[in-house]
């Protein structure tokens, strides 16, 4: 009894210390408790212009030394210069910090603030740090003063003014393999010659297998490879190490080789870092006016908040901290935070840029949009993270560009574990493992690369968002409504989805739960879905390409589908001139029983299959629904397949559930008496007039159809 009060008391004298303490925070839209003093009484100041090292521009006549705090003062220029592992307190910029770009530099500090009217330069784009140097910011391992900090934002690099890092170039930052990666090989051969690549360098290369059911979640056992260079001449690479494993790539139906995996560089020669990963941890924050611009840098081990249940610290209305938390939200390696870009948007035209930079090692999420908008987020490289490798976060996000970023190797929060999202214990957005997670549809999604994620190569089915506000024009400040407009993204459609790849130990390529076009997909090894759809409306899928393993399909109770349609009634979904080998069913949507009532004003209910190629083990199973009662004039739910190819797989039939072109049958309970909507077909296998109906027939009554004729490679009774 002693022993619970004594804790009570604790608990309560904790909370009123860090009330007492917590009195200097500013307040920025987006921060509960806004940003506090982290450097308030500084100890070193500079005093002017000049080196780092020069013992002139400080106040105290010495250079800054372990354990000091220091501010750059407004309209100072201080050059930095040191090669120093002295453990600063944390470091303040009001007016310019600029590392050398010619000399080796290396600054520890426990956190490094930028404020409004600060500048951060760690190279530029017209002068990079030299390919022959490197600068690096280590944020050190130090127990956050919860008294100054009682949210724990600080530790790591805050932004709300000007930041710009900028390393050698690396082109390109991923580069896809021309010959099959096999274990005990030292030689990777590249599609292509590359720049900026050099002996030393980090390269990872996914794990490539189409998984067994039995392989995911729990029990998956990671392939993917983590080697160093140990030479490079033209596009041949040779290893320090021989490979551990095979990294097959994707064949078609007759064994023929036709995708190879990408292998993505981590190195860069401007390396921001945490000193102890298993300690105190750093990350990256950019909000309000902020204008960054990182291109060409090494994130590596950074990140704070960890996958699983949220414990955020909370403030009373009057800014007092009312519970210390233990695991906060929005603590990323790289994250933009409310982020509504500097008045004046920068001369490319994007209010943030990220091109070229890789994310190595994440306890969650690599990078991090967070209702931020007109971004470039380009050639990046994410390796590593947990729930998502490149995520927007609450579906505001707006007008950014992801165009050609590597994510590869997110790890999920798995099925049965705790976690939460926003409002406590619950599903985890973003928390299942994929490449690349987004919340909202109003964003431009373009030559991206997603491999071996525990879940998803692409996620953007995160649930209903309704109506959100987007701002009106670049800078637009999010806090004031006259400067945004509210969309209903039930009805808008996601901005561009083209180009995007994925492939390798991964459940499914893309889950797309927004209305719009997937155009020119590819996918590969998926171990149940190459795309699984359900859109709010309307959706075109135009130009995939989905291969499957066929030597999983040995075991009948692997069922790995090209296209997995949810419930498309009242929805509107065409597919065409898709090309699906390998997999158990090329396109599938399962039976529902119950709630087929249209709801009004949406789509029609039909899926069409056009101009496409299959080879599977089924090629088309639409279950549709039961025949509309008497006096309603069209079914809610239609099929069509039209002018489409199916060909046989060469792989072992089951004798219980035999290979098939069209099924109605598949996975059907039978002994249904009750009439269904059949598939209708035109020019079968491209012949024209081949038209037909295929109705379900699995052990069900004659009269379910109007006729009972069989056809090859037909499963179900088919009428003309």
């Amino acid at each position: 009894m002693k022993l619970g009060y004594l804790g009570f008391i604790f608990a309560l004298s904790s909370v009123a210390w860090a009330q007492e303490a917590h009195n200097h925070s500013r307040e920025v839209h987006g921060v509960p408790g806004g940003v506090p003093d982290f450097c308030g009484q500084p100890t070193v100041t500079s005093v002017g212009a000049g080196a780092w090292s020069n013992p002139a521009t400080w106040s105290t006549g010495k250079i800054p030394a372990a354990g000091d705090k220091i501010l750059i003062s407004a309209r100072h220029d201080v050059v930095y210069d040191a090669l120093s592992d002295a453990k600063l307190a944390c470091v303040e910029v009001r007016g310019r910090l600029r590392f050398r770009a010619d000399a080796n530099t290396r600054m520890k500090t426990a956190n490094l603030m930028v404020q409004d009217e600060g500048y951060l330069e760690v190279g530029s784009p017209t002068a990079p740090v030299a390919p022959n140097v490197t600068a690096e910011i280590v944020i050190t391992d130090q127990k956050i003063d919860r008294k100054i900090d009682p949210a724990e934002l600080g530790t790591g690099i805050e932004s709300l003014g000007k930041i710009t890092m900028h390393g050698a170039v690396k082109s390109p930052t991923f580069m896809r393999l021309a010959e099959e990666p096999l274990s005990g090989q030292t030689t990777l051969t590249l599609e292509q010659s590359v720049q900026g690549w050099k002996a030393g360098d980090h390269i990872v290369i996914p794990d490539t297998r189409q998984l067994r059911d039995l392989e995911i979640g729990s029990n998956y056992k990671s392939q993917d490879e983590k080697l160093e260079i140990r030479s490079i001449a033209a596009n041949k690479i040779t290893l320090g190490t021989p490979l551990k494993y095979d990294h097959k790539g994707a064949r078609n139906a007759d064994d023929k080789l036709e995708f190879l995996p990408h292998i993505g560089n981590l190195s860069r020669n401007v390396l921001i870092r945490s000193e102890n990963p298993d300690g105190t941890r750093g990350h990256m924050i950019f909000v309000s006016r902020a204008e960054v611009d990182l291109r060409f840098v090494e994130v590596r081990d950074m990140g704070r908040t960890r996958m699983g249940v949220l414990d955020n610290t909370e403030f009373d209305e009057q800014g007092n901290v009312k519970h210390l938390g233990t695991n906060q939200i929005g603590r990323y390696a790289i994250h933009f935070h409310h982020y509504f870009g500097p008045k004046q948007t920068p001369a490319n035209g994007y209010q943030f840029t990220l091109i070229g930079n890789a994310v190595d090692s994440a306890p969650k999420w690599g990078v991090t949009v967070h209702n931020s908008h007109y971004g470039l987020i380009q050639d990046n490289v994410v390796y590593n993270t947990h729930g998502a490798g490149i995520v927007t976060e609450d579906g505001t996000e707006s007008f950014n560009v992801f165009d050609h970023n590597f994510a590869m190797r997110s790890q999920g929060s798995g099925e049965f574990a705790p976690r939460s999202g926003y409002s406590g214990v619950g599903p985890d957005p973003g928390g299942e493992g994929g490449g690349f997670w987004f919340r909202g549809p109003n964003n431009y999604i373009r030559n991206n690369v997603a491999a071996n994620a525990d879940v998803f190569g692409f996620q953007l089915a995160a649930g209903a968002l309704d109506t959100i506000r987007i701002p009106k024009f670049k800078s637009a400040d999010m806090a004031d409504d006259r400067e945004t407009v509210p969309i209903d993204t039930t009805n808008e459609k996601v901005l561009e989805f083209v180009n995007n790849e994925a492939y390798g130990a991964i459940q499914t390529g893309v889950a797309f739960g927004w209305n719009g076009e997937i155009k020119n997909f590819r996918t590969w090894n998926p171990a149940r879905q190459g795309l699984t759809v359900i859109p709010t409306d309307k959706l075109t899928i135009d130009t995939i390409t989905v291969r499957g393993d066929k030597s999983v399909l040995v075991d009948a109770e692997e069922r790995a589908a090209g296209v997995w349609v949810g419930n498309y009634l009242a929805k509107s979904i065409t597919i065409r001139n898709a090309d699906i080998q390998g997999m158990r069913t090329g396109v599938a949507s399962p039976f529902f029983h119950l709630g087929q009532s249209v709801e009004p004003g949406r789509g029609d209910g039909s899926i069409a299959i056009e101009n496409s190629y299959f080879r599977d083990y089924y090629g088309v199973v639409v279950a549709t629904t039961y025949q509309p009662k008497p006096g309603n004039r069209r079914p809610p739910k239609v099929a069509v397949v039209r002018n489409s190819v199916f060909e046989p797989l060469n792989v072992p039939a089951n004798p219980r559930t035999p290979p098939a072109a069209i099924s109605m049958n598949y996975n059907m309970a039978p002994n249904d008496p009750d009439p269904r909507v059949p598939i209708d077909v035109y020019d079968f296998n491209k012949k024209p007039g081949d038209n037909f109906k295929v109705y379900y027939s699995l052990q069900a009554p004659r009269t379910v159809a109007p006729c009972n004729e069989s056809r090859p490679a037909v499963d179900g009774w088919v009428c003309k």
